[in-house]
């Protein structure tokens, strides 16, 4: 097939640190291309995936980046894949599928949404659209059966993280904790995180690369405090492919997530305290390894979108419509490139 990737341009692909997005979006492309199929990726200045055509955004501005994206879309596309949602609100003429990596679809209507997780689906996508779970390239990720004596939380610096959970359970037990992530609420870092920090308690900033495998692989236990409608929880997998027991509240994603691993969910801050203290039902590291080999690769991944693919191509689930934001916006940019002499299009 030839397929489409629209990825933001907020964070490269492969992002250098934060960006599950991305990661996303890097893993899918590759693994498709490795497999024969072309794939064009329209993404963020300076990206480096192996994508068979690499297209990037040359403004900042979603309208020129829309009219980029049309000018530069060839003709013999079999589907898009848009984790973007600048592209699948048009309705270009080309079945379009619109990946949320949040809660909700934010584009407005588009047609085939699909959504990380099926209680995403359920509660927020009103059960229209698809499922499909992130995935990781395992190679990626350092494995280690011998931990040392930290908690670990990465992840965003914002209250839906529940990073002043992870402080409290850390002071509870009286364990060392190291805070890993991006400050994205400077006021709720002010407030709730750097009165606590200290010998026991570290902020270590956002981190990527090696320093990040290390720590994952390294930690004794990663607390994963999210208390928003977590969609996945991208951290939970990464962790157990690091041979590494991941705690986090039993709802939303999470729960889903971690279904074949119910001893590592929690029903509320102190049953975290309390399994933090005990360890005795933790899964082995080989275990947790082996969890996500069997059910979050990079690999399952793409077996599930190209399933996905096929059964909207072979159903025509997509309904091409004449009259689109799409059609009318490239009319407006042919008319303007003949007028001006320039090339035509694709």
């Amino acid at each position: 097939m030839k397929i489409v990737q629209i990825s933001t341009n907020t964070i490269t692909v492969p992002p250098k640190k934060y960006g599950g997005t991305q990661r996303d979006v890097h893993y899918l492309t590759e693994e498709l291309v490795k497999r024969g199929h072309e794939v064009i990726l329209f993404a963020k200045k300076g990206s480096t995936c192996k994508a068979t055509q690499l297209f990037e955004y040359e403004s900042n501005d979603r309208s020129k980046q829309l009219d980029f994206i049309i000018k530069n879309m060839p003709d013999d596309v079999d589907i898009i894949h848009d984790h973007y949602g600048i592209v699948a609100k048009t309705n270009p003429p080309i079945p379009t599928i619109h990946q949320s990596h949040s809660k909700t679809i934010r584009s407005g209507a588009v047609q085939i949404p699909v959504y990380v997780s099926k209680f995403i689906l359920r509660k927020y996508g009103k059960k229209r659209g698809y499922a499909v779970y992130n995935g990781i390239r395992l190679e990626d990720y350092t494995f280690s059966k011998t931990k040392k004596n930290y908690l670990l939380f990465l992840g965003r610096l914002i209250k839906e993280k529940g990073v002043h959970v992870a402080i409290q359970v850390a002071k509870k037990t009286g364990k060392k904790l190291i805070i890993a992530g991006t400050m994205n609420d400077k006021s709720y870092y002010r407030a709730k995180i750097k009165p606590h920090l200290g010998k026991k308690i570290r902020y270590v900033g956002a981190v990527g690369g090696q320093r990040k495998r290390e720590l994952l692989a390294n930690a004794s236990c990663v607390l994963f405090t999210s208390v928003w409608d977590e969609p996945f929880g991208l951290v939970l997998v990464e962790s157990l492919a690091s041979g590494t027991p991941v705690l986090g509240f039993r709802k939303s994603g999470v729960a889903e997530v971690l279904k074949g691993l119910p001893q590592l969910t929690c029903s509320n801050t102190n049953n975290m305290i309390a399994k933090v203290r005990s360890r005795k039902r933790f899964p082995s590291a080989h275990k947790c390894r082996r969890y996500v080999r069997n059910r979050f690769t990079d690999i399952i991944m793409t077996n599930e979108f190209l399933k996905l693919y096929n059964k909207i191509l072979r159903k025509n689930l997509y309904k091409i419509k004449k009259n689109s934001v799409w059609n009318n916006r490239k009319a407006q940019l042919e008319s303007k490139s003949s007028l001006n002499g320039d090339e035509q299009f694709s």
